[in-house]
């Protein structure tokens, strides 16, 4: 999971179903709790009634797009993507400006829509002070870069709330897939946005299932059914909903009092609704494999999908053939002829569009015996092919650089160490996997029992003083006195042994006997220490300051730490320079969010040792300057859209803010924003792009300023067409 806050300029105009705004990439983290840094303040993020259902599976791949068929939740809706241009339930208008021309069909991948979704559910409160709270839960199809390029396909969940908090302070929203507390400061309160995705990776689209979207929201109403398909409601219209698992099917904000007590700030059961239950199933092919013997030469074709399904096969030198079904497999065994078809279609017939895959033709491969003797170091491993009339060379992969050739079908090789699995390869294309069986005496060596004792070598008379056992491999151990007064813990057999020191000079001996496995048993040297009459002066002490990282982009956590001083009993510290930021001044150690500086930040920190004599020393942390460069900022009036793209040098989880520049040089409206990508060749600079149709209208302004949230600025013009 990754939560991203940041700010956003405030929205203008009629809003029917929030779209989820690019770019996805954040910091992954665990925590339920998150402290995250908004330009000059901090703001905290809670989950405090998370969602305890989560969706259940996800459809083959498509063939046509590579996205899964569709998605399903625990109550068995499935829903698929809404790519229909013409489909009013679909968001024609969304979908239109995700693509390269808007004008044609949908088509993957010369005219895919950047963006898609199959689910999305949007609400909206109008906030006192004339602001707003919008609530956004989607599932949405995308890819990892801004390109369509087969292979990046990505989906992934998202919770997203925009909030015009009235004034700072700590806010609950209840929505229907739990519950957040926020709290706020001066600086956050009025453009405050948090999100929280499910990290997208390429093609594992399991990952969505993580988020919190589960089950999906329907209207209250029931599926609305055109002669399009079936749907989850209409994304134009508001309508109340079902479905949420805590029964909150609302959106609601309530400040917290210093008494505890809540107070509602805004509150709405209306949501727009967007999803298109699936009516398809899909198809996952399984294997194509050769199968040549005496009794023939046959093509075994293996599929999966929904039972009571038509499935069939293709391919050259073959005849369309429907598989066998038994519940949601299938199967056929197909004769062949002279030739040999290099790879087969895989097609569910019963779909609408009909779902295809294709498959490569590779022969079978089974490992039959994979063993390995540990009394001679041998590890043999036997295999066959379904081609047996002539079989291609078998090799066994993955113990070196080179394969090692199975001969006759078999191959053994001497290993001191052997592995747990091995693969067997062959020259058709088909693979097998075994456990290794292992057989024969025990190998590798015991580790050695080796004693030791952890303790202090010097101690002043009357103090309590603490033995302890740092023994290895042992079972057991028994202490011993050698020298000195008794100090009472000879015979003892416990981990550790505690005592006072005697009253009078003089120096004591101890050792300790650890038996390991197997009796085997280690002594140790006597272990001496000395007692005084008198405590010597403390040891002067030595400041040690550091900075992780010492330079740092705006945002970025940087640490402070004096750990590393030595004989310190006491840590002092002080901010001399660069813009303030919060921290103990008495911690060890201190994590804070980089500020945006005119100049370094600068600490002295001043240690203590036990007899009040310091030392003192400076670190300093140099912020990262993130350089804007726009070149592109295009307005085309006729279709109400703007194009503005650039690089930055700053590519960390880097957001990219373009606003209308007034005539005064202040900002005005927001145009968009985008998140930096990251560079193809490390350090870089990296690439973002805003493209918006339909929104703010410059009017006479010329020029533009762009923003990044790592401290980058910058002002361009604005070429009009």
């Amino acid at each position: 999971m990754s939560t991203t806050l940041f700010r956003r300029g405030r929205h203008s105009g009629p809003r029917t179903l929030p779209a989820l705004p690019r770019r996805r990439r954040a910091v992954a983290v665990t925590a339920t709790t998150a402290l995250l840094a908004t330009g000059a303040g901090v703001a905290l993020a809670e989950v405090t009634t998370p969602n305890p259902t989560h969706l259940v599976a996800f459809g083959p791949i498509s063939g046509e797009h590579g996205y899964p068929s569709y998605y399903e939740d625990e109550n068995g809706l499935r829903l698929q993507q809404c790519l229909d241009i013409e489909d009013p339930y679909c968001d024609p208008a969304f979908l239109r400006g995700e693509m390269p021309d808007p004008e044609s069909p949908v088509s993957f991948p010369e005219n895919w829509p950047l963006e898609s979704f199959y689910f999305l559910a949007g609400a909206e409160i109008d906030m006192p002070g004339g602001g707003s709270a919008i609530l956004t839960s989607g599932l949405e199809a995308t890819m990892a870069n801004e390109g369509t390029v087969d292979g990046d396909q990505v989906v992934f969940g998202r919770q997203r709330f925009d909030i015009d908090f009235p004034a700072p302070g700590t806010y609950v929203v209840t929505h229907p897939y739990g519950q957040d507390t926020f709290t706020v400061d001066s600086t956050d309160f009025e453009d405050f946005r948090y999100v929280e995705d499910i990290t997208p990776a390429p093609g594992n689209f399991g990952l969505a299932l993580q988020s919190r979207i589960s089950p999906f929201l329907i209207s209250s109403g029931g599926l609305i059914t055109t002669d399009k398909g079936t749907y989850v409601g209409d994304p134009g219209a508001s309508t109340t909903v079902s479905g949420s698992p805590h029964e909150t099917n609302y959106f609601r904000v309530e400040q917290v009092l210093e008494t505890g007590e809540k107070v509602v700030v805004g509150s709405t059961d209306q949501f727009t609704l967007l999803g298109k239950v699936s009516t398809n199933s899909g198809i996952d092919p399984q294997a194509a494999t050769l199968v040549e013997n005496a009794q023939g030469r046959f093509l075994d074709v293996f599929a999966t999908t929904d039972a009571g399904k038509s499935v069939t096969v293709s391919g050259a030198g073959i005849a369309t053939t429907t598989l066998d079904a038994d519940a949601g497999r299938y199967f056929a065994r197909i004769p062949l002829g002279s030739t040999l078809p290099t790879s087969v279609s895989v097609t569910n017939e019963t779909d609408e569009p009909t779902a295809t895959r294709s498959l490569p033709v590779r022969d079978g491969v089974t490992i039959t015996s994979a063993t390995y003797d540990t009394e001679l170091d041998t590890l043999t491993v036997s295999a066959s092919s379904t081609d047996e009339v002539d079989p291609p060379a078998l090799t066994l992969t993955g113990l070196g650089a080179d394969p090692v050739p199975l001969v006759g079908g078999t191959a053994s090789l001497t290993l001191t160490a052997p592995p747990a699995t091995v693969t067997v390869a062959s020259a058709g294309g088909g693979a097998d996997t075994a456990t290794v069986v292992v057989g024969g005496g025990p190998a590798g060596e015991q580790e050695a029992t080796m004693a030791a004792i952890s303790g202090p070598t010097q101690v002043v008379a009357g103090d309590p003083v603490t033995l302890t056992n740092a023994s290895l491999n042992a079972e057991s151990v028994v202490w011993q006195q050698t020298a000195g007064t008794d100090i009472g813990i000879t015979g003892a057999t416990t981990d550790q042994v505690t005592f006072t020191a005697p009253a009078g000079a003089e120096q004591l001996a101890v050792t300790l006997t650890a038996t390991g496995p197997g009796g085997v048993t280690s002594t140790t040297a006597p272990f001496l220490i000395e007692v005084l009459t008198e405590r010597p002066p403390a040891p002067a002490p030595v400041a040690s300051a550091t900075a992780t990282p010492t330079s740092a982009y705006v945002g970025q956590n940087v640490t402070i730490s004096g750990t590393g001083s030595q004989n310190a009993v006491s840590h002092s510290w002080t901010q001399t320079a660069g813009t303030p930021v919060s921290f103990d001044p008495t911690a060890a150690s201190f994590t804070f969010a980089m500020p945006s500086t005119p100049v370094p930040l600068a600490f002295e920190l001043t240690v203590t040792n036990a007899d009040g004599v310091s030392a003192t020393t400076q670190v300093s942390v140099t912020q990262v300057t993130d350089t804007l460069v726009v070149t592109q900022v295009q307005y085309r009036a006729d279709k109400t859209e703007w194009r503005v793209s650039g690089t930055a040098t700053v590519t960390t989880i880097n957001t990219v803010r373009v606003y209308v520049r007034n005539a005064d040089g202040s900002k005005g409206a927001l145009i968009g924003e985008s998140v930096v990508s990251a560079p193809a060749t490390p350090g870089a600079p990296g690439d973002w792009g805003v493209r918006v149709r339909g929104g703010v209208n410059p009017g006479t302004a010329t020029q533009v300023i762009v923003e990044s949230t790592r401290g980058g600025s910058a002002v361009a013009n604005i070429q009009r067409r």
